[in-house]
């Protein structure tokens, strides 16, 4: 994005209007206030209410219908929540791999891939919820707000030249993407009105005392202070790794486990003080095996050489059937470091 283009932008958002232009006909949609924000979830409420008595079904029957009409099957579920790890993967690779230009590029491309596929595979499932109760009721509260707020010369717009459902596309339009606010937080010219808004009298947005923030502006907030609060980290990226938002991701999914994770063994030790559990090399935590938060929780409690070894041993409990403890590696190691240090203190003693 230029710096024309930012300073647009942030003029548009801070101004917290939305300005249509089509056919000669210049139309300004005001943000929401309080009072009509009220009004309009009133209006939510009274058409969902009104779907339920024409037996539309909700969200969760639908999904439920699905299932049941083959058109979204268990295997889609599991199917989606794949590549949306295998996403967070592709993340922390692009993170791993920062300074290696080439194969950050190379990542960077199998990301839009796997966004593109979840998108599409996604859109199958979504198209039918735009059908349910509270598909209708949000389309009736959108519309309401629309015609609430939408002026033409200073006056309520009766969209006799343009039609609501335009003027509804062109209002949805003008939400900007993610990494287009994130973009605006971390440049100017937002940086320096942000930086400075604590410090001088500046009004960060136009809206009245009364009106509600604009999505566009709720979101520009949200990253700034993301932005700060990465500043004050102790473990603050470089602001290479801060200007790029997939390498950044890559970082925040780190850090996340890296908290879960001393989150986790904080909470073990706190259950388990005795001081033989403490100083033992293995500790078997018995979970549900149905839990599958338990199971993830515990296993944060493994370190790379832990989970390397117990994958080492899955194998070869898989290869045997039927294992001994001297049949693992790691217990071979440790057999062979003990029998080591035995004849080393023989001869130490021997002398």
């Amino acid at each position: 994005m230029k710096q024309h283009e930012r300073e647009f932008f942030i003029a548009m958002i801070r101004s917290g209007n939305t300005y249509i232009e089509s056919d000669n006909i210049s139309l300004l949609i005001k943000p929401i206030t309080i009072e009509q924000n009220a009004q309009a979830n009133l209006i939510y409420n009274k058409a969902y209410k009104q779907a339920m008595i024409d037996e539309i079904m909700s969200e969760d029957e639908i999904e439920e219908w699905m299932y049941q009409s083959n058109l979204w099957t268990r295997g889609d579920e599991e199917k989606t929540e794949g590549l949306k790890n295998d996403l967070e993967k592709l993340k922390i690779e692009i993170y791993n791999h920062r300074n290696d230009s080439k194969l950050r590029e190379k990542i960077r491309i199998y990301l839009r891939a796997g966004e593109k596929q979840i998108a599409d595979h996604l859109r199958n499932k979504g198209v039918y919820y735009q059908n349910s109760r509270e598909g209708y009721a949000l389309s009736e509260k959108i519309a309401w707000i629309i015609k609430h707020t939408t002026y033409k010369s200073g006056a309520l717009y009766d969209f006799s030249q343009l039609s609501l459902n335009y003027v509804v596309d062109e209002w949805h339009s003008s939400v900007l993407s993610e990494n287009q606010i994130r973009e605006l937080a971390r440049e100017e010219p937002w940086k320096s009105i942000w930086s400075i808004k604590d410090s001088s009298p500046v009004k960060l947005f136009n809206n009245r005392e009364d009106q509600e923030l604009t999505n566009n502006q709720k979101q520009l907030i949200l990253w700034s202070q993301i932005y700060d609060n990465i500043q004050e980290s102790m473990d603050c990226p470089t602001d290479d790794v801060i200007k790029d938002d997939d390498v950044l991701d890559g970082w925040f999914i780190i850090q996340s486990k890296k908290r879960e994770k001393e989150r986790a063994e904080k909470e073990f030790e706190e259950k388990n003080k005795n001081s033989k559990i403490k100083n033992s090399n293995e500790v078997y935590v018995m979970v549900n095996p149905n839990d599958k938060s338990s199971i993830e929780n515990v296993d944060k409690l493994n370190n790379p050489i832990a989970k390397n070894i117990r994958k080492q041993r899955s194998e070869v409990v898989k290869t045997k059937g039927l294992a001994y403890q001297h049949d693992f590696a790691d217990e071979k190691q440790k057999l062979q470091i003990q029998a080591t240090n035995a004849m080393r203190n023989n001869i130490k003693g021997g002398r």
